[in-house]
């Protein structure tokens, strides 16, 4: 559905036609149409936003730069606090996500800019971006569409070289493939498809075009070294420049300080929230000697959040390596005081479970 609803945004824009969602009647496609925003989109005044849930971005609209930034840094928070994953899965997606909406920007032409759904699976990661602009063979002035998208995965392929340097399609496509995901790309009357079992991208020519550009992306398991791997143009490997987590948490001093009221502060009264924090936390040790938490401007936190973090991480990571990782500061007395007897429950309850 994502491909559709661009074309839909252009109508009501270019040509003000108004459009009415007959739901399904189906009450778990009813229910998909709604939490996908897709019906938000094809009827705005009936159908509000919805929000993220616990697997899934709904569909996101941006035409700026900054909304593309903000939007790529939603999906990666989003991405941090829903599942573990390594360091180089979560590079891979900021990457590749932030090339495809850059070359909607930058390639589309269109006037209703692109579109972004995510979905975090337990083995992958998928997002699509769509657009209705002139689409890939137009922009690369090709006629065959089906060599056009080949020609678009290929490295260094690019319709102005002093500009581009014509690889983001082609790194995602190896992002994809390396970590064993799939890699699809819809525009005018070309697809070109990808997934493990193939030796090539495959292509074909389409029926009935499709006026703009679809791309999905699904990074799979596969982690170690994953962007050096991919990400390699003219026999060199490409050195990424820009890391959410250290972007979002790094400081001058090289630290990762983790400050609880800028980051959690909707989380702190229940279990649910405890989780997002620590797979937060999990993710950021994965590729750092130790976190800080700063508990800053923090007078309270829930029993149930200190024992789903704190007691936790404590079971999981082992009293030395706890302590040694896991740094506090700033702590209210009252919060020590709740850390310290999640710690002890957990622990006791862990013994418990010991045969």
């Amino acid at each position: 559905m994502l491909p559709v609803i661009p074309q839909i945004v252009r109508y009501q824009v270019e040509s003000g036609i108004d459009f009415r969602l007959t739901p399904p009647r189906a009450n778990h496609l009813y229910r998909l149409f709604d939490n996908a925003n897709w019906a938000h989109f094809i009827q705005p005044n009936h159908f509000g936003k919805a929000p993220n849930s616990e697997d899934h971005i709904p569909t996101r609209r941006f035409r700026t730069e900054e909304q593309a930034y903000a939007l790529l840094d939603e999906v990666l928070r989003f991405i941090t606090r829903e599942r573990s994953v390594g360091p180089d899965t979560l590079r891979a997606v900021e990457w590749s996500l932030n090339e495809i909406m850059d070359n909607v920007l930058s390639h589309a032409e269109t006037s209703v800019g692109g579109f972004v759904q995510a979905t975090v699976y337990e083995s992958r990661i998928e997002f699509v971006v769509a657009d209705a602009g002139i689409g890939i063979p137009s922009s690369l002035g090709i006629q065959d569409h089906a060599m056009a998208l080949l020609k678009a995965v290929t490295e260094g392929h690019t319709r102005d070289t002093t500009s581009n340097a014509g690889n983001g399609l082609f790194g995602s496509l190896q992002v994809a493939s390396l970590s064993e995901g799939q890699f699809e790309i819809h525009s005018q009357r070309g697809h070109l498809y990808y997934d493990r079992y193939s030796q090539a991208p495959k292509t074909r020519h389409e029926r009935v075009p499709f006026n703009g550009t679809s791309v999905r992306c699904s990074i799979g398991p596969v982690d170690a070294q994953l962007l050096n791997r991919a990400l390699r143009f003219q026999g060199r490997t490409y050195d990424v420049l820009y890391d959410y987590l250290e972007r979002t948490f790094g400081t001058e001093d090289g630290e990762m300080v983790f400050a609880v009221k800028e980051h959690a502060k909707q989380d702190l009264g229940s279990r649910r929230g405890g989780e997002k924090v620590r797979r937060a936390l999990e993710n950021m040790l994965r590729d750092q000697d130790h976190v800080i938490l700063d508990f800053q401007g923090v007078s309270v936190i829930s029993s149930s959040f200190a024992d789903e973090v704190f007691g936790r991480l404590f079971v999981e990571l082992g009293p030395r390596v706890f302590m040694s990782r896991i740094l506090l500061r700033n702590v209210d007395p009252t919060i020590d005081g709740l850390i310290d007897r999640a710690i002890v429950q957990r622990t006791r309850l862990s013994e418990q479970k010991q045969p």
